[in-house]
C-alpha cells in the first residue's frame, strides 16, 4: 500500500473523529458509566464471550496495560483502527528473524551451560562433602583418585570444640594431676559435667556409630593416621633394632624349634639375683647369655627410643627420677626396660605403691614407642609402593602389619589407672589436638562416691581414689598432629580396657553378636595391677587370652599381601609380648605365666624373697596358731579344709561360753562363704553373715550386732574386706579359714583383736586367740606372711601346729 495513497489518509482521518458514539442507538451515557454498569452475559458478542472464558474478563489487565504504555486514551482498543504499512511490516519480519536468532543462540549458550553446570547429584554430593560429618572419608576418596592416598590427614571430624592448643593442654594436665588432693579431682570433673551437656553427648554417640559404619567400608583407613617421623636410621641401623628383628616377617628358622620347645614345656629355666629386681627366673627355649647382660643405659636412643616421644621423657618422669641424676631413667625402670626393649615376656611381682608410678612410665614408654615404630614401617612401605609405582618396578613382598590396626592392648582394673596411662601418654605423644578430650574426662574423672576416707591404710587410697568403675573399654588412635579417644576400634593403636569391658566387647560362645577380630594382632598385651583382678573376677582375664592372636573371622579391609607371613601361619602367640604388673604372686598368675606366655624370645619371672612377712605387723599381743590341713590332692583340699573346720575348729569355741561369743571367720573364698553359711544356717548357729554381696543396710546391722554381742558369729569374707577396708570392732577370737592373698590383710584382721570394749573383762582379754587354717598348697600366701625360709619348713616338715606370740 502506498505511503500517501488517498485510503491511507481517509483511515487517519477517520482515526482521529471523536470517540463519543452519536448515531441513534447511543443511550447518552459516558463511557465510564456504560463500564462501571453490570453487563449481561447474553449481550455480549461471540469473540466477548470467548475473552471472558479464556481469561476471565472482557478487557484482561495485560492488555490495558499494554494499552496505557502505548498512550492510548480510555477507549476500548478494539475500536481503534491500525494503519499498517509495508516497510513497518518488513522491519518487523527482520526483528523477528534477529529475534529468533539471538534466542537460538541463548538457547545454545544455556543448553552448554547446563551441561558444564553439576547436576543435583554432583551438588548433593558436594553439599555431603561439605557438611556431612565424614568429610574425611570424601577426603580420603579424593586423596586417592588423585594418588595421593598415602598423605596422612592432620585433621580429624571431631568438634571444632575438642581442638586443644598447648594452653588448654596444659591447663588440663595440671587439673588431672591425681597426685593433688582429692577435692581438686572433684572440681575437675565437676566443671567437666558443667561444660558438657547431653546433647552434645548424644551427638558424640550418633557420630561415633557412623564413623564406625564408614570405617567398615573403608579399606585403606591405615594409611591416613600414621605419625609421620622421619627416620635417621639407615638400614645398618634398623637390623639392630630389637623391634624389627622381633617382628620382622622373615622369623629365623630357628623359631619352628622355639616353638615346638614351648609346646613340649622343654623351656631351659635359669635363676640369678639381680640387685634391683631380687629374685629372677629366666626361663627361654634355647640357651641365651644375653639376659644377663648389664650395660648402663646413658640415653633413650641406646635403647632404641624414637626422638618423637624421647624428647618428652624427661617431662613425664620427672617426678620419679632424682634431678641430680642425668640418666634417662631410674635403676628399677633401667632393669624392666631392658627386658621390655628386647621383647621378651616379664611377670614382675614387686609392685607397691611407691613404685608404681616408675613402672607405669617404663610401659608407657616402650608401648608408645612400638605403636609408632610400626606405624613408621607401614610409612616407609607406603613410599616404596608409590615410587615402584611411578617407575614401573616391583617393590618386592613388603609384609608389615596384621589382620587388623590394634596392635597394643592394656588391661587395668580401675578407671583411675586409665587417666594416669593416658596423662603419660599425651605426655609423649604431645598432639595438637585431642579428639573426644571432654567426653574422656567426664567418663573417666567423675567421682561416684562422692570422696574417700582419708583413715584408711595407703595402699587403699591408691587403689580407690578417683573414679574406681571397673567396665570400660577405650580404643585410642594416634595420628601425626591428633589423638583421638573413642576411636573405631579397627581403626584405633591401642585399646586400653578392663577384664570385664573386654568380655562384655569379646561375648560369650552362644551370643549372636560376638567381636574378637580387634584382638588378632595384638603384638604387646600389658597388664597393671593384676592382683586386682582376683577381686575382680579372674574368669574374664582367662577369657580375653583365650581370644588373643586368633584367626579374624572377617577380613576388615585388610591387604592380605601386607600381612607377615607368621600371622598368617598362627604363630602370633609365639612373637606376642606379654608384659605382666603385680604386687605379689598368685597361682592364677602363675597360670597365666605357664600357659598363656609363649614368648620364643624368653621370659622372666621376677619376685622377691619374704624374710620376716607381714607378721611382724601385728600390735595385739594374742596367741596366733597356724594349723596345716594335710590333703592328698589340690582337688581334695577344699572338702578336706571344711571337715576340719566343723569337726575341730567349730568344737573348740562351743567348749565354753566365753569362747563362743565375739567370733570372726574370715573366709577368702566366696564359695567356702556359701558352705559355711548354709551349715551355720542349718545348725542353728547365731551368726551374721558379711560378704561382698551383702547390703550395706544389713552389713550395718551384722557389724552391731556383732558389737554388742547379740550374736556369736560373723562371717567376714576378703573381698569385701578389700573393697570396704572395715574395723570390726567386738571380736575377741578371730579363725582364718584361709590365708588371704594380700600378705597385709591378715595383719589388718588379727589386729581387730586389739580394738577391745570397755567392759572386756580380764578373763576374756585373756582369752584372745587366732587360728589360721593352711595347706602345703598355700605356700605362696604364707610365705607372705611369715617369711620365705618359714613357709617351707611349715609346708613340708612333719609337725602340723605352729604358734607365734
Amino acid at each position: 500500500m502506498a505511503k500517501g495513497s488517498a485510503i491511507s489518509k481517509a483511515m487517519a482521518g477517520k482515526g482521529r473523529t471523536s470517540g463519543t458514539h452519536v448515531s441513534g442507538l447511543s443511550s447518552g451515557r459516558s463511557a465510564a458509566k456504560r463500564k462501571a454498569d453490570g453487563v449481561k452475559f447474553g449481550s455480549l458478542s461471540r469473540k466477548q464471550k470467548q475473552d471472558l472464558k479464556e481469561y476471565g474478563s472482557l478487557v484482561p489487565q495485560e492488555f490495558e496495560d499494554d494499552d496505557e504504555e502505548a498512550g492510548s486514551d480510555k477507549e476500548e482498543s478494539f475500536k481503534k483502527p491500525r494503519v499498517v504499512y509495508e516497510h513497518e511490516l518488513d522491519r518487523e519480519r527482520e526483528s523477528e528473524d534477529e529475534a529468533s536468532d539471538d534466542e537460538a543462540m541463548d538457547e545454545d549458550d544455556e543448553l552448554e551451560e547446563n551441561l558444564q553446570r553439576p547436576s543435583a547429584y554432583s551438588r548433593l554430593v558436594g553439599s555431603l562433602k561439605k557438611t556431612s560429618k565424614h568429610r574425611k572419608f570424601y577426603e580420603r576418596i579424593d586423596r586417592e583418585q588423585e594418588g595421593r592416598e598415602d598423605a596422612a590427614d592432620d585433621k580429624d571430624d571431631g568438634d571444632d570444640e575438642d581442638a586443644l592448643d598447648e594452653e588448654d593442654l596444659e591447663e588440663d594436665e595440671d587439673e588431672a594431676e591425681l597426685e593433688d588432693e582429692e577435692d581438686q579431682d572433684i572440681d575437675t570433673a565437676a566443671a567437666v559435667e558443667d561444660e558438657e551437656e547431653d546433647e552434645d553427648e548424644e551427638s558424640d554417640s550418633d557420630e561415633e556409630e557412623e564413623q564406625e559404619a564408614e570405617a567398615k567400608e573403608a579399606s585403606s583407613d591405615e594409611e591416613e593416621i600414621i605419625p609421620d617421623y622421619e627416620s635417621s636410621e639407615d638400614e645398618e641401623e634398623i637390623k639392630n633394632i630389637p623391634y624389627e628383628n622381633h617382628f620382622a616377617d622373615e622369623q629365623p628358622r630357628t623359631l619352628d624349634e622355639k616353638i615346638a620347645a614351648i609346646e613340649q614345656k622343654k623351656w631351659i629355666p635359669e635363676a640369678f639375683e639381680d640387685p634391683v629386681l631380687k629374685d629372677v627366673l629366666h626361663f627361654t627355649p634355647v640357651e641365651d647369655p644375653a639376659v644377663k647382660q648389664d650395660k648402663p643405659i646413658q640415653s633413650l636412643e641406646d635403647v632404641y627410643v624414637l626422638p618423637k616421644i624421647a624428647r618428652h621423657w624427661e617431662e613425664v618422669n620427672k617426678k620419679c627420677r632424682k634431678q641430680a641424676d642425668k640418666k634417662p631413667f631410674t635403676p628399677l625402670q633401667e632393669k624392666l626396660f631392658r627386658h621390655f626393649g628386647e621383647y621378651r615376656d616379664v611377670l614382675y611381682c614387686n609392685r607397691t605403691t611407691r613404685n608404681a608410678a616408675e613402672i607405669r612410665n617404663a610401659y608407657v614408654l616402650h608401648a608408645m614407642n612400638h605403636v609408632f615404630r610400626t606405624r613408621h614401617r607401614i610409612l616407609k612401605n607406603n613410599a616404596k609402593i608409590v615410587r615402584s609405582q611411578k617407575d614401573n618396578s616391583d617393590p618386592g613382598d613388603l609384609r608389615d602389619r596384621g589382620f587388623t590396626r590394634p596392635t597394643v592392648l592394656i588391661v587395668l582394673p580401675f578407671r583411675n589407672t586409665v587417666v594416669d596411662v593416658v596423662k603419660a601418654m599425651m605426655k609423649l605423644a604431645n598432639p595438637e589436638q585431642m579428639q573426644n578430650k571432654r567426653r574422656f574426662f567426664k567418663d573417666f574423672f567423675e567421682r561416684n562416691d562422692g570422696g574417700i576416707d582419708k583413715t584408711k591404710p595407703e595402699d587403699y587410697l591408691d587403689t580407690f581414689r578417683g573414679n574406681i568403675d571397673d567396665s570400660f573399654f577405650l580404643p585410642i588412635t594416634f595420628t601425626s598432629k591428633a589423638v583421638k579417644f573413642y576411636s573405631e576400634v579397627y581403626s584405633s593403636d591401642v585399646i586400653i580396657a578392663s577384664p570385664l569391658g573386654l568380655r562384655l566387647v569379646i561375648g560369650t560362645e552362644g551370643d549372636e553378636k560376638r567381636n574378637f577380630d580387634f584382638l588378632s594382632s595384638i603384638e604387646t598385651v600389658i597388664l597393671d595391677q593384676t592382683t586386682h583382678f582376683s577381686m575382680q573376677n579372674w574368669e574374664h582375664v582367662e577369657h580375653f587370652f583365650d581370644h588373643l592372636n586368633l584367626i579374624p573371622k572377617d577380613s576388615h579391609g585388610c591387604d592380605i599381601s601386607r600381612i607377615k607371613s607368621w600371622f598368617l601361619d598362627k604363630k602370633a602367640r609365639y612373637v606376642r609380648q606379654t608384659l605382666v604388673i603385680g604386687d605379689f604372686l598368685t597361682p592364677e598368675i602363675n597360670a597365666v605365666f605357664n600357659k598363656y606366655m609363649k614368648n620364643a624370645t624368653g621370659k622372666l619371672k621376677i619376685k622377691q624373697r619374704y624374710e620376716d612377712g607381714t607378721i611382724v605387723d601385728v600390735v595385739a599381743k594374742v596367741p596366733q596358731t597356724f594349723t596345716r590341713i594335710d590333703a592328698l590332692s589340690l582337688s581334695s583340699i577344699d572338702d578336706m579344709r571344711f571337715k576340719y573346720f566343723i569337726e575341730k575348729t567349730l568344737p573348740s569355741l562351743r567348749r565354753s561360753a566365753i569362747m563362743q561369743n565375739h567370733t570372726l571367720i574370715f573366709i577368702p573364698s566366696y564359695f567356702d562363704f556359701v558352705r559355711i553359711r548354709n551349715y551355720l544356717e542349718d545348725n542353728k548357729y547365731s551368726y551374721e553373715p558379711a560378704c561382698e554381696y551383702t547390703s550395706s543396710s544389713a552389713i550395718a546391722r551384722a557389724r552391731t550386732q556383732f558389737f554388742h554381742g547379740r550374736t556369736d558369729f560373723i562371717l567376714y569374707t576378703e573381698r569385701l574386706h578389700f573393697f570396704r577396708r572395715f574395723n570390726i570392732r567386738g571380736a575377741f577370737h578371730v579363725v582364718l579359714y584361709g590365708l588371704p592373698e594380700n600378705p597385709q590383710f591378715y595383719s589388718e584382721i588379727v589386729n581387730f583383736l586389739s580394738l577391745k570394749l570397755d567392759e572386756a573383762s580380764a578373763a576374756e582379754e585373756a582369752t584372745f586367740s587366732c587360728t589360721t587354717l593352711f595347706s602345703r598348697y598355700d605356700q605362696l600366701k604364707l610365705e607372705r606372711v611369715v617369711g620365705t625360709a618359714r613357709a617351707k619348713k611349715m609346708c613340708t616338715s612333719q609337725k602340723n601346729n605352729y604358734s607365734f606370740s
